[in-house]
């Protein structure tokens, strides 16, 4: 008799492109895949996490498509900015509640892990006890976005951090065949020359040379003596401008980028699902049912590939 290999799905972080996993957990069910073990990072971790704790793949998306998600944010962020991140914990907490009940993951149908980030010692943390709402809750703490998730001592967010799909994590866990679902869209490994434009004051002045000189131009000279700077007129930027959200969005994509493709070539997973999510955006909440096709999309085309490797 044929032994059945350790199976783990790992899913990835990625925020709204992250509700792609549920199209691939859809395929998964429709075609009988036993999964033994899911291990997730940030939106990952939320869609694995329920998933784990028992909810089918119909349920998740009916929960995703059918929830009233403007109505979420207004419920989820405050009206004041804190110090210490925009998102309140208790919030956050009361949200996943109500969503996946409360259970410690040693007690859910299926093994779970995900991972988040300790920011003080910039260590990769794997939470597979305790919990469950408080793991995914530090899971998918956005630095700046969500408050940290103060845990025995330790400050935690985001594990997409440090392990955006973490492939390695299934491996220590005993994983033999790992399915890793990556929904981080891909940022070309490029890099171009460009001037930095006309001199601002038009003097070609050269460095000080000293601290006395350097006071001496700034508080004196510098302000009484030389002639005003010939400013070119600016014409006015038509372009849009990019908001702090779409800022955040895109540090968070270039950096994820960079740290995923180290990450995977350290651990490779045996079989990459890499549903073409490029179209969306971060915050894309709204269009759930778009996404999730596509995610059912990109694992019905490595079904057959799933199949033959258990068939072997």
């Amino acid at each position: 008799m044929i032994k059945k290999p350790k199976i783990a799905l790992v899913l990835g972080s990625g925020a709204a492109r992250g509700l792609a996993h549920i199209g691939v957990l859809k395929v998964l069910e429709q075609e009988g895949i036993p999964i033994d073990l899911i291990v997730g990072c940030s939106m990952g971790a939320m869609v694995g996490g329920a998933f784990a704790a028992g909810l089918s793949s119909q349920q998740i998306e009916e929960i995703a498509c059918e929830t009233n998600w403007r109505r979420v944010v207004q419920i989820l962020f405050p009206r004041r900015f804190r110090r210490d991140g925009l998102l309140d914990g208790q919030r956050v907490e009361e949200f996943l509640i109500s969503l996946l009940g409360e259970e410690a993951i040693e007690d859910l149908p299926r093994q779970f892990a995900c991972v988040a980030t300790d920011i003080r010692q910039g260590e990769e943390i794997i939470l597979n006890s305790g919990s469950l709402v408080n793991a995914i809750r530090a899971s998918i703490s956005f630095p700046f976005l969500f408050q940290p998730v103060h845990l025995n001592g330790n400050y935690l967010v985001d594990g997409g951090v440090v392990n955006p799909v973490p492939v390695s994590v299934a491996r220590q866990m005993g994983a033999e065949l790992v399915i890793a679902v990556n929904v981080t869209p891909s940022v070309k490994n490029r890099s171009r020359v460009l001037s930095s434009g006309k001199l601002i004051t038009n003097q070609k002045l050269k460095a000080a040379h000293s601290a006395s000189s350097f006071l001496q131009r700034l508080f004196g000279n510098f302000m009484e003596k030389l002639p005003a700077p010939n400013l070119p007129v600016r014409k006015k930027n038509t372009e849009a401008k990019m908001g702090i959200q779409q800022q955040m969005a895109h540090v968070a994509m270039t950096m994820e980028n960079m740290i995923l493709m180290l990450r995977l070539q350290d651990s490779p997973p045996d079989i990459l699902v890499t549903p073409d999510i490029s179209a969306f955006q971060f915050f894309d909440f709204n269009k759930a049912r778009e996404i999730i096709a596509i995610g059912q999309q990109a694992m019905e085309e490595k079904i057959e590939l799933i199949i033959s490797r258990l068939t072997q």
